[in-house]
């Protein structure tokens, strides 16, 4: 093909010189040329045809005419096929495999069947594109026929076989699986499914018996193997025990056209039956020889008519009990009648005389009396023997001993007997059950059965007693009119014998009360008893007696029987008992229900209402069970229907409590305004089994509600003006102690302050000095007084924080830094007598909480540790971080996971074990009058619950005291830098930015007005928050409200309240060194603290602009 291919002139073809095709064709030609397999590309738009030598066959005739064609012109006979499946190909991009694919194919002119194997795979380009199709593939003509020609050659078989009079079955391969079995075969094995499935899992009985390992042989060697009356154990019946059979069979082997075996031909004769019939002809010759070889059970005999004697073999003399040379010298009839039973004698002359006279043959079953006194049973058989004159002459018979037989009979006549009472006590015992049914109450259920009890076992009287305590209940009686019937009640001690078997459950009987239990009570009640206890958790609840009226001996059959009874009995009772008590439940459920006002209502766990009181009815009028479901909707204003069913629905699938306000249609058809409420009921998995719930009419209240509105409002304002004094008092009481702390902090911070002014007053008196000499060298004093002023607001805010003056928020934060910033003030504080150690740990990771509070937390205990050690000491802080696991979480009332340890331990005087467990409380203090409020620890401890931490305290008299501080540890939490105020470049505005400046303070005012304009803002100013609003409320254009805080007659909370009122879009900044008030819930302005400089100054605005 590559020769025909090079050769043929492809210039004027669509493909042009192969020089020129593309390389994916060019590379899956040259794979198909070296490729043995039949393999075509189809390529191109007209998928023309390429293909090698070992596919040039295929075509046929139309080879070599195919190359380069089309394949819808090469294959027009088939295309409506494959051409579909080409289609196909290149529209999704997916191959194609088809097994056994009919394609009638034109050959020599004639379109014939042929089947074959091929697949379909697209050939793309660089980007994916289909360009063609590679086909590679066989003809499986010759297969897909001789597979057809041994299916109808196999079904022939199977007819033929099926039509077989014996059992046939083919196995096919080594497995020996079924392929036919005719149904001879399968009513043999007993067996329907068996096509298509292994011998030894069909037949797994017979694999132990040899019979796989005779089908192995034969498959394996090739020789048949026949066997004529085989024994072989088929469990025909499912599960029952395997049935003896007995075959003829042959295993012929099948072989193939080259002699090899493929499988194996089955026929089985079932030969059972004539094999059992000639087992059992066997058995019988052997049991008449052998019974005529022995002396015992068989004996002949002949009468002779005309001298009346009677003769025997030794056999009958045996079964008669008479010496054999007198039976074999013979004796009158007579002397024979002596030695049969007298109950039987007149019956045997009976049968005699009647084959006598009437010439009919005599059989007769009577007793024998032995000398010995022995009895035994005989059958005797014979023919009396006529002349010709039909007189009898002589009469010859056999006796039989069939004394076993006889004994056997009577065995199973008793066994009869034995099973017709147990059918009939089964009897008695479902139709016990069905009566008692059909009763409703328990003393009903046993009377009846007191009853026919009594009157089927022929009883005196039966019935029922309660134990309650020391007393017995006597319940339904029966008497057959014997004994007079058991009423009224009797202490335990009427049975006191019995009494510990009653409690261990245990039935009493006695045959003679008097005999028995003599000066008793028992021996005056009953004359004979059975009594079964009934046990109810363990405990005896009750009895059943059943007394005779005089001695009677009780046979375990009727104690049996009894107790059956009693049982099923108890079973109804009980069952009587909770119907009982159910419907005095629901009666009472209902009286309840509907006595009160409210509207009932209950659910089942998917919300489906299935019960309404009769106020629902009454209330709205609607008819009897129209609301079920979750019809209820109906009777809800139309506006309300939508959310109460959402309600519903969400409680339904949450299980929250369902409570709702809807308006209801009440029967007059006005809507009234009514609470629905309901919870839901639970079993013991916490799965909910029901919903229980009400609607109450609100009506009234509603209408209540709009009549207080207007005083309800003046008396919220009254409470509120009562609260916000409480809370006002609150706030002062907390802000005394927190300035006795500050008060303790004065002397250190003082003596710091005014450090730090003498370095600003210094500097800018030798500035001063300076410049009115005109010296320039000032730089020097300038840094010093801004450094002593920045030291000194940074004190200042230190202050406010503390004081609790400056807005708190939760920020992250390291402690470690936190505790190095606070070193030099706790210093300052503490004095010189307190020595101060620090262990900080290496890595820490941050907490959430708030700067200042902590550092309230921590100068707190460091002032109470100072006051503790009146003579001095060491003050230790500590921080590591700790891990606790559900323990240790549990134990300190956290939950588990890492936190950050703050200890701060002091070497003071300690406190006692009452004392340290009552540090936290408020007002709380061992400090003197005066000294202190009992607040700081308190407040510690709410700022660390509040934080989600916990605080403990240890404390020995004379070691000292320990606080623990546990702060929730936040890995993902990243602290701001400390000092974020250096700004290289600091951010300008413009003209048309506007930023209105309100500063009560002049020179504060003036330094702002003056800062923002060289930083390139429009700037406006007012001098207190009046005026500023004056200035807007004439459209004065502004984009930034910059106000100070604290100011006269209007606060800059206050003012940007009111601007934002007027303009929403307004931006707000604020400023304050001291800000007394919290910011109101609506707002969120920013503060700006002062003091500041230019550049803090420069970003807030910036910030406040853009944000």
């Amino acid at each position: 093909m590559a020769e025909r291919i090079r050769a043929l002139d492809w210039a004027a073809h669509p493909f042009g010189p192969p020089e020129t095709w593309p390389e994916p064709l060019r590379v899956m030609v040259d794979m198909a040329l070296a490729s043995s397999f039949p393999t075509a590309i189809y390529w191109g738009p007209e998928l023309r045809l390429l293909y090698n030598d070992a596919w040039a066959h295929i075509p046929e005739d139309r080879h070599p005419w195919a190359l380069g064609r089309p394949g819808a012109e090469v294959w027009s006979d088939i295309w409506d096929v494959v051409g579909l499946q080409m289609e196909q190909v290149r529209a999704t991009g997916r191959g194609v495999a088809t097994f056994d694919q009919l394609l009638m194919m034109v050959r020599n002119g004639v379109p014939r069947e042929t089947w074959w194997n091929y697949s379909l795979t697209p050939i793309r380009d660089g980007e994916g594109r289909v360009l063609g199709i590679l086909n590679q593939g066989s003809e499986t003509t010759r297969a897909v026929v001789a597979e057809r020609e041994q299916r109808a050659e196999v079904e022939r078989l199977r007819d033929y076989f099926q039509q077989a009079p014996g059992a046939v079955a083919l196995l096919d391969g080594p497995e020996h699986v079924f392929t036919i079995a005719n149904p001879a075969y399968l009513e043999l094995v007993g067996r329907d499914d068996v096509i298509g499935r292994r011998v030894a899992d069909v037949l797994p009985e017979v694999i132990d018996q040899g019979f796989v390992g005779l089908l192995d042989q034969v498959y394996r060697n090739g020789e048949p193997y026949r066997a004529l009356g085989q024994s072989v154990l088929l469990r025909r019946h499912g599960d029952a025990e395997p049935e003896r059979r007995v075959v003829d069979f042959v295993f012929q082997p099948i072989k193939n056209s080259i002699g090899s075996t493929t499988g194996i031909f089955v026929a089985v004769g079932d030969v059972t039956e004539r094999a059992l019939t000639q087992e059992a002809l066997r058995v019988s010759e052997e049991r008449l020889q052998l019974a005529l070889n022995t002396s015992i059970g068989i004996g002949t005999w002949e009468w002779n008519i005309e001298t009346g004697r009677i003769t025997g073999d030794r056999r009958f003399a045996k079964l008669f009990g008479i010496e054999p040379e007198r039976v074999a010298a013979g004796g009158g009839f007579e002397s024979v009648l002596t030695y049969i039973h007298a109950d039987d004698r007149a019956m045997v002359l009976a049968e005699v005389q009647q084959a006598l006279s009437g010439g009919t043959p005599l059989m007769v079953e009577f007793r024998v009396v032995r000398g010995d006194g022995d009895v035994r049973w005989l059958l005797t058989q014979g023919n009396c023997i006529f002349d010709d004159r039909g007189r009898p002459i002589r009469f010859p018979g056999v006796s039989f001993d069939i004394t076993n037989r006889k004994r056997a009979e009577e065995a199973a006549q008793e066994a009869a007997d034995e099973l017709r009472g147990i059918t009939e006590a089964q009897s008695f015992l479902h139709g016990l059950a069905e009566r008692q049914r059909a009763l409703e109450t328990p003393d009903a259920i046993m009377q009846m059965t007191a009853q026919e009890l009594g009157m089927k076992l022929g009883l005196a009287r039966v019935g029922f007693y309660r134990v309650a305590g020391e007393v017995i209940h006597l319940g339904p009686c029966w008497t057959s009119g014997s004994l007079p019937p058991l009423t009224g009640q009797w202490t335990l001690n009427a049975v006191a014998p019995l009494i510990e078997r009653y409690r261990q459950g245990r039935t009493i009987t006695f045959s003679d009360s008097s005999a028995e239990y003599p000066q008793t009570e028992l021996s005056r009640i009953s004359p004979s008893a059975i009594g079964v206890p009934l046990l109810r958790g363990g405990q005896w609840v009750a009895t059943f007696y059943a007394n005779a009226d005089g001695p009677r001996a009780w046979q375990a059959e009727e104690i049996a029987f009894i107790e059956t009874v009693v049982e099923t009995t108890w079973d109804s009772v009980e069952r009587a008992d909770a119907v009982l008590a159910l419907r005095e439940s629901e009666a009472k459920f209902r009286a309840i229900t509907n006595s009160i006002d409210h509207m009932v209502w209950a659910a089942d766990a998917a919300g489906f209402v299935d019960y309404y009181n009769d106020r629902w009815y009454e209330y709205t009028g609607v008819p009897l069970g129209s609301t079920d479901g979750q019809a209820w909707a109906q009777v809800l204003h139309p506006d309300d229907q939508a959310r109460a069913a959402a309600v519903w629905d969400h409680c339904i699938r949450t299980g929250d409590l369902y409570r709702i306000e809807y308006r209801m249609r009440h029967h007059s058809g006005a809507y009234r305004w009514a609470l629905g409420r309901a919870q839901p009921l639970r079993d013991e998995s916490d799965r909910i089994v029901r919903w229980f719930g009400t609607s109450t009419d609100i009506q009234d209240i509603v209408d209540a509600r709009e009549v207080l509105a207007r005083s309800r409002e003046e008396l919220e304002a009254a409470v509120r003006e009562r609260t916000e004094r409480l809370m006002a008092a609150e706030a002062q009481l907390r802000q005394a102690q927190k300035m006795e702390a500050v008060g303790q902090l004065t002397g250190g911070i003082a003596h710091d302050f005014n450090n730090m002014l003498a370095v600003v007053i210094g500097a800018l008196d030798l500035l001063e000095r300076r410049v009115a000499q005109g010296r320039s060298d000032i730089e020097r004093y300038l840094v010093a007084a801004r450094d002593g002023a920045t030291r000194a607001a940074a004190l200042t805010q230190r202050l406010l924080a503390f004081s609790r003056q400056q807005p708190l928020a939760p920020t992250a934060l390291d402690v470690n830094d936190m505790l190095s910033g606070m070193i030099e003030l706790l210093i300052r504080t503490l004095g010189e007598g307190v020595v101060i150690e620090t262990q900080l740990a290496y890595q820490l990771a941050p907490v959430v909480a708030d700067r200042n509070q902590l550092e309230n937390v921590v100068l707190n205990l460091a002032v109470n540790g100072r006051d503790a050690m009146p003579e001095g000491g060491t003050l230790t802080i500590e921080t590591r971080q700790v891990t606790l696991d559900g323990a240790g979480a549990e134990s300190h009332d956290v939950a588990p996971g890492d936190y950050v340890e703050l200890l701060i331990a002091d070497t003071g005087i300690g406190m006692p074990g009452p004392v340290a467990a009552r540090a936290f409380d408020p007002f709380f203090t061992t400090k003197g009058l005066g000294k202190g409020t009992g607040l700081g620890l308190s407040q510690v401890f709410g700022f660390v619950r509040q934080s989600g931490g916990q605080v403990t305290i240890e404390s020995e008299e004379g070691v000292g005291t320990r606080v623990r501080v546990l702060l929730p540890a936040r890995p993902e939490a990243v602290p701001a830098p400390v000092d974020a105020r250096e700004v290289r470049e600091l951010p300008r505005g413009c003209p048309e930015e506007i930023v209105l400046v309100v500063e009560d303070e002049e020179r504060v005012r003036s330094f702002s007005v003056e800062a923002l304009r060289d930083l390139g803002y429009g700037v406006l100013f007012a001098r207190d928050g009046i005026e500023a609003l004056r200035l807007i409320e004439r459209g004065q254009p502004v984009s930034l409200l910059f106000s100070d805080v604290v100011m006269p007659e209007m606060s800059g909370r206050e003012l940007a309240g009111r601007v934002r009122k007027r303009r929403p879009e307004l931006k707000v900044l604020l400023t304050s060194g001291y800000a007394p008030d919290e910011p109101s819930g609506d707002t969120d302005e920013d503060i700006l603290p002062k003091p500041f400089d230019v550049a803090a100054l420069a970003v807030a605005i910036r910030a406040a602009l853009d944000g």
